[in-house]
């Protein structure tokens, strides 16, 4: 077994085990909310409010019930995976600046409740990896960007607040991690793999299609 298979073969291990790892903390805090009849709901996000700040880090932690919890579930799995796997040590810093901008835009532009849920960072993933495989020439990056479009296509419909009119379902924080996974995309465009080399880097496509003979 050679070394690039080697490395390949621990940084898909490392996405697992960190997809898995963070995928497992709101699970936790379900756990634990449940099993000793805590109120955690009310510690989520309250735009505009100081004390609601502290909720950009635990609205996405928070669910408001299993099946809320449960539909989070595989996205996140697939999503922060597929974070580790192309940036590798470098995802921490990128989901965390996703973390945060998509929080503290939700407490910006939010409605007065209390918002919990981690479709946000959901969202911010999605949009992160859609717009990142658009504006490189990273084959692997461009086919899972593919395969978000497929799987997460119908989250465009989370951005019009009234299909929730009357519901707890928090529009903004859906609106606030699009924005923040494009921001983001842009920004740290020149981080993860990089593009194949072009063998014909001085050479436009005419010539290579009609070489000059000798």
């Amino acid at each position: 077994m050679d070394d690039k298979t080697t490395e390949e073969k621990r940084d898909l291990r490392h996405a697992v085990m960190c997809s898995a790892l963070l995928t497992a903390m709101p699970w936790a805090v379900q756990v634990v909310g449940a099993v000793f009849s805590l109120r955690l709901k009310q510690y989520g996000l309250q735009p505009l409010e100081l004390t609601g700040l502290a909720g950009i880090f635990t609205m996405p932690l928070l669910h408001a019930d299993w099946e809320h919890l449960v539909s989070n579930t595989p996205a996140m799995l697939l999503l922060i995976f597929g974070m580790f796997l192309f940036y590798k040590q470098g995802a921490w810093r990128i989901l965390l600046c996703l973390y945060m901008l998509s929080g503290l835009l939700t407490w910006l532009m939010g409605r007065s409740a209390v918002h919990i849920g981690a479709s946000g960072v959901v969202y911010a993933l999605a949009a992160f990896h859609f717009m990142s495989g658009v504006i490189k020439k990273v084959p692997r990056q461009r086919a899972f960007a593919l395969l978000v479009a497929f799987l997460y296509g119908g989250f465009v419909w989370a951005f019009f607040p009234t299909l929730y009119a009357g519901t707890s379902v928090s529009w903004e924080g859906h609106l606030s991690g699009l924005l923040a996974g494009i921001a983001f995309a842009f920004y740290f465009r020149d981080k993860g793999p990089e593009p194949p080399v072009d063998p014909f880097p001085d050479t436009d496509d005419e010539d290579r299609l009609n070489p000059e003979d000798d």
